[in-house]
């Protein structure tokens, strides 16, 4: 299975060598893709005109720009559990889109005061971690913290930022998948 990798500005570029798909410059032919249930892909499909990419079965408003030789198609993926192909619309070659579930949210599982804040958190790179805080919990408003250092080690983040001013306030992680 192929995994979702960045490009330079699409997650998947989309060729057709020949009478199959190659993405992201790769050579396997027709990879079965596996992607993040919830998550947005764009794919940068550069193909032959008699090669054009559509995206099966997809809900309606799901996929934006399907079935092009040239351009961006943006694939919204529901957030059941429902397998999806691709094909070329005119010699029906292609594959599967498997659809996981997302990582589980990162929790804190420590946190040291000094003159800044060390958080420890649970949780993989597949997450962009905002710590924030709030003086009062009675409302909605939370401002985000300064981060200084980010690191990832053995399912660990390390997350240095700024301290909150004042003496009592609640310090939460927003969480976002990358």
């Amino acid at each position: 299975m192929m995994r979702a990798q960045p490009a330079t500005s699409a997650d998947f570029t989309v060729a057709s060598p020949g009478f199959y798909y190659t993405f992201n410059g790769g050579s396997a032919q027709n990879p079965v893709l596996s992607l993040v249930r919830g998550k947005t892909y764009t794919f940068a499909i550069n193909t032959s005109s008699i090669h054009p990419f559509e995206i099966l079965d997809a809900p309606t408003g799901s996929v934006a720009s399907n079935n092009i030789s040239a351009g961006t198609l943006i694939f919204s993926v529901p957030t059941n559990a429902v397998n999806y192909r691709y094909i070329c619309s005119i010699h029906l070659f292609g594959s599967t889109i498997v659809t996981v579930p997302p990582p589980p949210p990162p929790t804190i599982v420590g946190l040291t005061v000094r003159t800044n804040l060390l958080l420890f958190s649970t949780g993989t790179n597949a997450w962009n971690l905002q710590p924030q805080y709030s003086t009062n919990l009675g409302q909605t408003n939370w401002s985000a913290l300064t981060v200084t250092s980010n690191l990832v080690a053995n399912g660990t983040n390390e997350l240095i930022c700024g301290k909150p001013p004042g003496k009592a306030v609640f310090i939460r992680l927003k969480a976002t998948l990358k």
